[in-house]
């Protein structure tokens, strides 16, 4: 068995009690690696709370290819005991485990994290959505559908926001909303225009409000 874990949005309070049980009697914790940030982030995370060892999983920076999860999910094989592999924030989305899953040939439980998506809406004082307003998600990298959501949605929260920082500036002088830089972790910012290239920025668009 191999237990996925959401870690949540990097401050360590905000780990689950699930979350927190399953990594104290793990046996062996992965931690993805892809960037240097990222990593260290889910690895000091994992130690304040691992029992057993903790083991990284390389993966190259933006889309890794099919043989680099091949490769980490053999790795994950080659350990027997109770198993866990951490990811921030919350398995359902954006996580590096739903590319490695097509490669693990044992059975998967999941732990939720909370979601930094959802949850940093509130470090600008508003809730995502009231009532039977609708929510769009959006990565920074699909700048055609930013506005296209815009027009379909109430609110649209747009993810991986350091890409298309001209786009998203535009429509953050047009929109309520505001940019949040490293919700939940060291160096945290909001703001209403996004002034950083940072991998870990959420932008939050109000058509409505």
């Amino acid at each position: 068995m191999l237990r996925v874990i959401g870690l949540g949005p990097g401050d360590p309070e905000l780990v689950t009690i699930k979350a927190l049980k399953a990594l104290q009697r793990a046996d062996v914790v992965f931690v993805p690696k892809s960037t240097s940030s990222e990593a260290s982030l889910a690895r000091r995370i994992v130690e304040r709370y691992a029992g057993g060892q903790v083991v990284e999983l390389e993966f190259k920076m933006g889309a890794s290819a099919s043989e680099d999860y091949a490769k980490a999910a053999e790795a994950v094989k080659r350990y027997g005991g109770e198993k866990a592999y951490v990811v921030l924030g919350d398995p359902a989305l954006y996580s590096t485990f739903a590319k490695l899953l097509p490669y693990v040939d044992e059975p998967v439980e999941y732990i939720p994290g909370v979601s930094a998506i959802v949850s940093c809406s509130l470090k600008v004082g508003r809730p995502l959505a009231v009532g039977d307003e609708a929510v769009a998600i959006v990565p920074a990298t699909r700048p055609e559908l930013v506005e296209t959501a815009l027009s379909l949605f109430d609110a649209v929260v747009v993810v991986k926001a350091n890409k298309n920082l001209d786009l998203l500036n535009r429509l953050l002088s047009s929109y309520a909303g505001a940019a949040v830089r490293r919700c939940h972790m060291e160096g945290e910012a909001v703001g209403r225009a996004v002034g950083w290239t940072d991998y870990f920025t959420t932008v939050y668009l109000w058509r409505a409000r």
